[in-house]
């Protein structure tokens, strides 16, 4: 910030305002504002020191006056707007003064909770009456701002937290609304359709603008349903009506009757529904609870949509030659590096979207506004029965959470139909997962079984349980079952290291290929009251590999697996974990359409003290939870390394390319990847019934440094 004082008497119309400033009289400017002068009205300004109010810090508002300096990015301002209203349902008696860009002014200036707003620059003599002040200004490109989500950031800076409503409270103005209604009851007239869906998919930046082609698609998608419109502020772009020509767009483009912002916030109040890159439509429709799809690339959108309950976020899965989504490259005034490179115009990451990801999105969107639902009546773990929440809605289910055990689960809690999952042909997103078709399972019936073993053994989700099942096995052919056991990989690895392996599988095509391929001792049974007599124990170790999410009665499958057990014996078990590094890297990332960890193919999503209490409820006196290795590809899951610019005296500009710069940070985890329990990509446990002779705990942290090694560097047995 800076304060300047006027050299003389000064009349000048600036940042959407009109001053008329006396000599000597004082504003308060954001510096990168305060450039923003012509320079000939800057010269008539000199620096000066003022004493300005405290920077506010928790305090008690009651009877006190607060001013917020802010500039005014539209979408900024919206987001503010919880804090905003926050700050005066907690301290009703407080004054709130609140400083803004004039073209950021209508957002504001209907709220009845501010009580006065200044202009931008603010008068000084009006700052200093003020008991305490919020600097809400030069955020861009600073680490908290960049980092959190802008909602929960004017909640931080506030000292706030957390707020009653976390949606931007948006003014409709009904004279705007009824200028405009017409025009979509004629559209619906001609169109034959009821509802109307916005595009917004011009981006403050040109690399987060989406490509015409994927919006051309979309409108193909949504055509029997939608009728689609374009709208677009006046100063946005003026090509909008070439791009909608060239690719054949049919979308009714009514960006000419955008005169401000007002008019955008009554076109969406009007709409049925957003698709949008923009994050100003994206606040507006967020406010207002419409159905909307987020679609970013370069920025995570999380950081602009989490506290939005009827937002759905899509991101890319992408891996260029300069970077991976997200890059966090907020504002570039030219095509990204990365579309340099391809010789393109709109970023590969936002191509590489399928258009239909973004359809099944819009109708994810549609769900989270249904207000009536059927909601769970209690955890299928820890019985709990209360008010269960909703993590996610993604492929059209609703992901519940217990506030109990922490257990996720989507409800009602119903199976995929695993005979068709070798099959193509999927409606919803699972098309778009390659694991979910099982189709690297059918491909094993082609390869020899020292392939199958030697190809399955470096896993890590399965080399990290091979020290164990080493120390477990201490007599001849002791039973193991793999439960799940699919086309019998690891059937033929556990009778490698001399079990006696037993097999059970819901999918015949699966028991086909393990039999008549690889000659496997396996049975098609989707719980274990369906296995003969001959399969049903006691065994020594029972293995369930990535299973217990596709259960629906997850503690009837543990405690029958508990029953199968000699005393001693051991269950291990695996599937996609929680808490591992990618998550802790960008937090949950919702709506990650490429991997299949959602309804109908994962039913249950487990935290480690979850899984913990189940086995323990299920009877099993000893439990050590850990994930696999936290290898190199894991870490980078959880990082979006780019290109590394470095500054010499003497080189010059060096440019490290991205593989270069992602070597460096590898081999700066590795120590991670010997000693990490929690953060691996596959969440792992070791139960045990009854007493065994084991110091468990070692044994499995001296498993995941061995597993380490060996992947990393491999056996050293080469002569």
């Amino acid at each position: 910030m800076i304060t300047v004082k006027a050299k003389e008497k000064l009349k000048f119309s600036f940042n959407g305002y009109n001053f008329n400033l006396k000599p000597k009289e004082k504003l308060l400017f954001a510096n990168d504002v305060f450039a923003l002068l012509p320079k000939e009205i800057q010269a008539k300004f000199e620096k000066t020191n003022t004493v300005l109010p405290p920077f506010y810090d928790g305090e008690d508002l009651n009877g006190k006056t607060l001013f917020v300096f802010m500039q005014g990015a539209i979408g900024d301002v919206l987001c503010s707007t919880v804090a905003l209203r926050e700050v005066k349902r907690r301290y009703p008696e407080c004054k709130l003064w609140v400083a803004v860009s004039g073209r950021a002014r209508p957002v504001l200036e209907n709220l009845s909770y501010i009580d006065e707003l200044l202009p931008h620059p603010a008068p000084i003599k009006k700052i200093v009456k003020a008991d305490y002040m919020i600097k809400a200004v030069e955020m861009v490109n600073t680490p908290a701002f960049d980092n959190l989500n802008m909602v929960k950031w004017f909640l931080w800076k506030f000292r706030l937290y957390f707020a009653e409503d976390e949606t931007p409270d948006v003014y409709v103005d009904p004279s705007v609304v009824e200028e405009l209604k017409p025009v979509f009851e004629e559209i619906k007239k001609l169109s034959g359709k009821n509802k109307v869906l916005l595009f917004h998919y011009l981006a403050s930046s040109i690399h987060r603008t989406l490509p015409p082609k994927l919006l051309k698609d979309i409108e193909d998608l949504i055509w029997e349903e939608y009728t689609p419109i374009i709208c677009s502020l006046p100063e946005e772009d003026i090509t909008v009506e070439i791009a909608l020509d060239v690719y054949g767009i049919k979308a009714a483009n009514l960006s000419y009757l955008m005169k401000d912002i007002r008019y955008l916030v009554a076109a969406v109040y009007l709409s049925d529904a957003v698709i949008t890159a923009d994050t100003a439509t994206l606040h507006i429709a967020g406010g207002l609870k419409k159905p909307a799809v987020l679609i970013s690339g370069a920025i995570e959108p999380e950081l602009r949509c989490e506290t939005y309950p009827t937002v759905i976020p899509v991101r890319p899965n992408y891996t260029g030659q300069t970077c991976k989504s997200p890059c966090r490259i907020h504002a570039i005034n030219e095509p990204c590096r990365e579309a340099k490179i391809k010789h393109q115009f709109y970023s590969p990451c936002l191509e590489s979207i399928p258009p239909k990801v973004i359809y099944f999105a819009l109708k994810d969107a549609e769900l989270a506004c249904e207000k009536n639902y059927p909601r769970p009546e209690k955890c299928p773990v820890c019985d709990y029965a209360g008010h269960f929440s909703i993590f996610e809605i993604i492929n059209q289910r609703r992901i519940f959470e217990c506030p109990s055990c922490g257990l996720q689960f989507g409800y009602p809690l119903k199976a995929m139909n695993y005979e068709t999952a070798y099959k193509e042909g999927y409606g919803d997103l699972l098309q778009f997962d390659p694991g979910a078709g099982y189709k690297s399972h059918v491909e094993l019936e082609k390869a020899e079984k020292e392939e199958v073993v030697k190809g399955w053994k470096k896993l890590p989700r399965i080399n990290v349980f091979l020290p164990l099942l080493r120390v477990i096995k201490n007599k001849e052919k002791e039973k193991l079952l793999d439960v799940g056991c699919s086309t019998g990989y690891f059937l033929l690895i556990a009778e490698k290291l001399g079990f006696n392996a037993y097999g059970m599988e819901a999918s015949g095509e699966a028991v086909r290929i393990a039999r008549g391929k690889f000659g496997l001792n396996v049975v098609q049974a989707l719980s274990f009251k369906e296995l003969p007599e001959d399969f049903k124990g006691p065994y020594k170790v029972i293995t369930a590999f990535e299973v217990l999410e596709h259960v629906e009665e997850p503690m009837k499958f543990l405690k029958e697996a508990f029953e199968l057990l000699k005393e001693g014996g051991i269950l291990c078990i695996s599937f996609p974990a929680h808490f591992k590094f990618e998550h802790q890297a960008f937090s949950y990332k919702k709506y990650k359409w490429w991997y299949g960890n959602y309804p109908p193919n994962h039913l249950t999503r487990w935290k480690p003290w979850t899984l913990f209490y189940a086995l323990k409820k299920a009877g099993f006196s000893e439990v050590v939870i850990f994930t696999e290795p936290i290898l190199p590809g894991t870490i980078l899951e959880g990082a979006s390394i780019k290109e590394v610019e470095l500054r010499d005296k003497k080189l010059g500009r060096i440019l490290l390319p991205r593989i270069i710069a992602q070597a460096i940070v590898l081999d700066a985890f590795k120590s991670l990847s010997l000693n990490a329990r929690i953060l691996g990509n596959f969440q792992c446990a070791l139960a045990a019934k009854g007493k065994t002779e084991y110091n468990w705990e070692e044994v499995i942290r001296r498993t995941i440094q061995y597993s380490a090694v060996e992947i990393m560097w491999g056996k050293e047995e080469k002569k």
